[in-house]
């Protein structure tokens, strides 16, 4: 039988068929959609971890921040006045809130609920010489003041403080103030001094011809620029959760009804407090916990009514608890808690020495706070200055 060669070309370069077409299409569709939804979720999920591990590791510095303000609480502070006081000593008010003013000044206190705060939460206050750290400020800067082999004032280490730095000097022995350690050092009215040789002159210990290095007085910076003001013979630094209406805004991807736990420090020259430092974001709440050595291990959320003897006898252990989340909103996310328990302490054998605080999410947050990953963290610090 004899074929027609056009009909057979023909039929060899025809394509697909409509029908063929448009199942590739979708097909093709689907695959695309599959491919799409998975590489949503990968970059939600990829979103997600970023933002829990950004958490985490601002969580570390702050904590890191709060750890070492509470470490070296006390460091410093005199822990006698002279009697009568100096008329500067007398007139000292601090700013804002839990003010220590004429007594020895307290190394800790907190209060609830912070007077200055979000949430009910606590207010702690810091005071040592070196819980200023910053270029503008000598708080971490120390010395030793007496006489050089002829008998004129010597600060050693030699150059630690510049001559415009201001510094507060306490006696380590203080027999004229009934202590053994720490009273405050005053000459006239005055209890701040400029580290010059002129200045220092007038408290330097009266030299021993037998033994001209025989004593010596501590020195700690306490302001860089004596000219400006000292207003206090410490440095304070406060920790609290600042919102809104502290002028804190929290980042965009915090649950509403949170804040930030900041750190604000007291200006010694202004006499007033700078501008908040953000520690950590995202917090709905903080506690601080004290565990007592007094007649027996117990806990308390506050040092009311203990001067600054009984706190440096009486703490031995200082416990933050810091209720947060990780990352922002997860629709697909549900939190199992609420509400969250903030400050349970729990004794080896049991025993619950301090509750805590159950912290209702849902009435803070609102509805959408089950799709935000909460999680309390703390810190146990021992203080090393205390006594």
């Amino acid at each position: 039988m004899k074929h027609d060669d056009n009909t057979l070309g023909r039929r060899g370069q025809s394509g697909f068929s409509l029908v063929e077409l448009l199942v590739y299409m979708v097909i093709l569709g689907l695959l695309m959609a599959m491919v799409l939804t998975s590489f949503t979720k990968t970059l939600q999920r990829s979103a997600q971890q970023s933002g829990i591990a950004e958490t985490q590791i601002e969580t570390g510095t702050g904590l890191e921040l709060l750890r070492f303000d509470l470490e070296h609480a006390g460091f410093g502070l005199p822990w006698a006045y002279p009697n009568p006081l100096p008329l500067t000593l007398a007139a000292m008010v601090e700013p804002g809130p839990m003010a220590d003013a004429g007594d020895p000044p307290r190394a800790l206190n907190s209060v609830n609920p912070s007077p200055l705060g979000i949430n009910n939460a606590d207010h702690l206050v810091i005071r040592a010489t070196n819980v200023i750290r910053s270029q503008d400020a000598s708080g971490q800067r120390l010395g030793l003041l007496g006489n050089d082999a002829n008998h004129l004032p010597e600060i050693l280490p030699p150059g630690v403080f510049a001559a415009t730095d201001g510094v507060i000097a306490l006696q380590p022995d203080s027999l004229d103030l009934n202590v053994g350690f720490r009273g405050l050092v005053t000459f006239g009215n005055q209890y701040a001094f400029s580290a010059t040789t002129a200045d220092l002159a007038s408290i330097v210990p009266a030299p021993d011809p037998l033994d001209p290095d025989w004593k010596k007085l501590l020195l700690y910076g306490v302001s860089n620029n004596v000219a400006a003001g000292i207003h206090f013979p410490f440095n304070r630094t406060d920790y609290f959760i600042a919102g809104n209406p502290n002028g804190v805004t929290p980042p965009t991807h915090c649950a509403q009804g949170t804040g930030v736990l900041v750190k604000q420090t007291l200006n010694q020259s202004t006499g007033n407090f700078d501008l908040p430092l953000p520690v950590v974001d995202c917090v709905a709440d903080f506690r601080v916990t004290y565990l007592l050595d007094s007649s027996g291990w117990v806990a308390a959320n506050n040092l009311a009514g203990l001067t600054a003897e009984e706190i440096r006898a009486q703490v031995k252990e200082v416990r933050c608890f810091i209720l947060l989340h990780e990352g922002g909103e997860d629709p697909a996310y549900t939190h199992p808690t609420n509400p969250m328990p903030v400050g349970r302490i729990v004794a080896a054998d049991g025993t619950v020495l301090m509750a805590g605080n159950p912290f209702n999410l849902a009435m803070t947050v609102g509805t959408h706070w089950a799709n935000f990953r909460w999680k309390v963290v703390s810190i146990s610090v021992v203080p090393k200055n205390l006594r």
